[in-house]
This record gives C-alpha cells, sequence and structure tokens, in this order.
C-alpha cells in the first residue's frame, strides 16, 4: 500500500511532467501537490454529473475520459475526449458555476484530483498559470463547438461515418475498433437502435465487419463519402 509520503512524491512527478504546470514555482507545485490525490476509476464511473457543484479539477494520468453533454430527453453525446495529461473540470472552478457537462470514464482511469481550493490559491500565486489554463479551456470549447457544428448538420449516417472514421485513425495499430453499439450512440447523439440499422446495412454492402463490442472499417472511401455529407 502507497504511504502519503509516495503519493505526494508521485502526484509532484506528474505536474512536474505536465507542459501546463511546467513553469510553476517549486514551492507553489509541491503545496499543490501535497493537497492533490490520485483517483482509480474503473470503465463507466461517472466523476461528476451535469449541474453537479464543481469542487475540484481533474487531470488524466491514464485512461479515456469521455465529457458529456445531456440532453432534456435524457440523452447524452459525448462532446469531447480527455486523455494522458489533460485537464478537465477546470472551468467550473475558475468560474464558480455548477457542471455544464458530465464525465465518465471510458476506460480504465487514473486520475489527479486537485481540490478546489487548493487549485484557486496556485492560481491566485501564478496568475500566468490562469492564463494558460484559460487558453487550454479556450482551445477545448472550441473544439466542442465546431463538432457539435458539424453534426447538426449531418445526418444520422454521416455522423456514425465521421465517428467511426476518427476513431480509426486513433486505433490504426489495432485494426479494429471496441466500442459498443450503445457508446457509438452516445457519441453521436443518435439512439442505438439507428447505429444498429447503420451498422447492418453497411455491414451488407460489406463496407464495415461488426462482431460484440466491435467494428472493423473495410471500406473507408465509401465511408469517408458519407462522413461529407451535409444536410442543404
Amino acid at each position: 500500500m502507497k504511504t502519503h509520503l509516495d503519493r505526494y512524491g508521485e502526484a509532484l512527478k506528474f505536474l512536474r511532467g505536465l507542459p501546463l504546470f511546467a513553469t510553476l514555482d517549486e514551492k507553489a507545485l509541491q503545496l499543490l501537490a501535497q493537497a492533490c490525490k490520485f483517483q482509480r476509476a474503473e470503465k463507466g464511473t461517472i466523476l461528476f454529473y451535469q449541474s453537479d457543484p464543481s469542487e475540484c479539477a481533474y487531470v488524466v494520468q491514464q485512461g479515456d475520459v469521455s465529457i458529456m453533454l445531456s440532453s432534456s430527453d435524457g440523452r447524452e453525446m459525448v462532446i469531447n475526449e480527455m486523455r494522458a495529461g489533460d485537464i478537465f473540470g477546470e472551468l467550473g472552478v475558475l468560474t464558480k458555476q455548477p457542471r455544464s457537462t458530465s464525465a465518465m470514464a471510458r476506460a480504465e482511469s487514473d486520475i489527479l484530483v486537485i481540490p478546489y481550493d487548493a487549485f484557486l490559491r496556485v492560481i491566485d500565486a501564478e496568475p500566468q498559470l490562469a492564463r494558460r489554463i484559460l487558453e487550454v479551456t479556450a482551445q477545448r470549447l472550441q473544439r466542442s463547438g465546431e463538432r457539435e457544428g458539424a453534426l447538426a448538420f449531418m445526418d444520422a449516417q454521416a455522423r456514425l461515418a465521421r465517428l467511426l472514421l476518427e476513431l480509426d485513425k486513433q486505433e490504426k495499430a489495432a485494426g479494429y475498433l471496441t466500442i459498443s453499439q450503445d457508446e457509438l450512440a452516445d457519441r453521436t447523439g443518435l439512439i442505438r437502435q439507428t447505429v444498429a440499422k447503420a451498422l447492418g446495412n453497411w455491414r451488407r454492402h460489406g463496407y464495415v465487419l461488426t462482431g460484440r463490442g466491435r467494428v472493423m472499417l473495410l471500406n473507408h472511401k465509401a465511408l469517408k463519402e458519407m462522413a461529407d455529407q451535409i444536410i442543404v
């Protein structure tokens, strides 16, 4: 079992290696590391829900965390993916507002939790850090906005094809995607039945192979043509 000193040393080493915190004064870095803790999140763990109080910021040490937006009818759409080195949940801390999104671990993940008070103390002491965090946040919100805007002008098949091509680039070494139809629905804002129907149609046309929780892309050209379709 790790001691408090071990956890402190691990947090300090991790923070030092992050570009976001690389220029922090050593004393400020040590104080931040003392206040932080690591959290293991199993796949499917909800880190926070939309409208929850913003009590801390998070940094992914390893794993994959989805940032999701909920609709009034209970559906959820993934608008961003956080991976190793990414900070999230900081916007609510900075604005002192409730969470505007939910966050869920898509895979087993290790996450550094930065408490509200410690986060704000360091920002007060290091004004340049606040500027860097706002730049990171602004870039992420811009990407999310572009993604949501693009999806708004795509039909169901175009949304699904676009996502599969994006995921295929990330998982090219494996040769197939490990993802369920429920997850595909979440990430595209569609219902599961629509995803299942599209995959079934593409399988019959030889565009994809599907198995239990797996999808292999066979005809990238055909999928790209669908992904480029815009509703006019």
